[in-house]
């Protein structure tokens, strides 16, 4: 993705992506101490954006940094940066980092945070993916008992750097993350669901990111009458199941066909991943589904 199209706030000002800075000494780009959001456009209009700003709020009041633009200036600021990006559809990524603050790790001092909204060219999944299916493997144990724990967006997020080196080696699209006790919690850039004896598994979601996709997938599922289950996911219930797939805001839903060496169910994406993803577009807005979403 180059830097040559798009729009991005920060602090104050709305600039070209080439020319967004941040301050050497915000702790966001020393410590990783932040949090961000990542979700897109459909039709022109930020989909789930409500449910992202109210997480980043929660995340933002966990770590205790304070001082950031309240929702509803928040909500402006990315449909007008948006707007200034001239783009017809958008990837848009909100971070909020502590700022900058005094020498050395103590937080006190940072009184006003690092705010960046950015607006880019919005680059699709290619729909091979949906209709024949992606292959993951199963990585390294993930420390659980940790802060900033899994369930906050934190942009700390080395570990996952290195993960999707290890995915690129491997040669797979997707990563499913273990905890202590051999449990898939979740995937490098999603949530993780599963299908077995009819029911809809996925992680607790205090093991997790709860994503914003994973709660709309949970809605859908009980809506229409399929029995959901949040438990911990032993990786042979994984390989073992019927059906596997991953969610996030970007991808929407897509089939895991194959688990390292285990194929999943028939190889192919199965009829409950189907069904939901049907379900899933209809909620998008209406000039979206007119067109390709995905």
């Amino acid at each position: 993705m180059g830097l040559t199209e798009g729009c991005v706030y920060v602090n104050g000002a709305f600039v070209p992506p080439a020319q967004a800075t941040v301050p050497a000494f915000d702790h966001g780009y020393l410590y990783g101490d932040g949090l961000f959001e990542t979700l897109r456009t459909y039709g022109g209009e930020p989909f789930r954006l409500e449910e992202h700003l109210a997480r980043l709020e929660a995340g933002l009041a966990e770590l205790a940094i304070h001082g950031a633009p309240p929702a509803q200036a928040l909500r402006d600021l990315v449909r007008e940066t948006f707007a200034r990006s001239r783009l017809p559809e958008a990837y848009l990524r909100i971070t909020v980092t502590r700022g900058v603050g005094t020498r050395g790790l103590d937080p006190m001092g940072c009184d006003t945070p690092t705010v960046l909204i950015a607006a880019l060219p919005l680059r699709t999944y290619p729909e091979s993916l949906y209709t024949d299916g992606i292959a993951a493997t199963v990585l390294w144990a993930r420390p659980t008992q940790v802060h900033p724990p899994p369930t906050l967006k934190s942009t700390s997020y080395q570990h996952t750097v290195v993960a999707r080196l290890e995915l690129s080696r491997r040669g797979v699209q997707e990563g499913f993350f273990v905890d202590g006790a051999g449990h898939v919690t979740e995937g490098t850039v999603s949530n993780v669901f599963a299908v077995v004896g009819g029911a809809l598994l996925t992680s607790p979601r205090d093991v997790c990111l709860p994503g914003i996709t994973r709660a709309e997938v949970l809605s859908i599922a009980q809506s229409s009458g399929l029995r959901v289950q949040e438990v911990p996911l032993p990786v042979r219930t994984l390989t073992d199941a019927e059906e596997v797939f991953a969610t996030s805001s970007l991808a929407e839903l897509l089939p895991v066909v194959c688990v390292d060496q285990s194929r999943i169910g028939t190889g192919k994406p199965g009829p409950v991943y189907q069904r939901l993803h049907s379900l899933y577009r209809q909620r998008l807005p209406r000039a979206a589904q007119l067109g390709e979403p995905a």
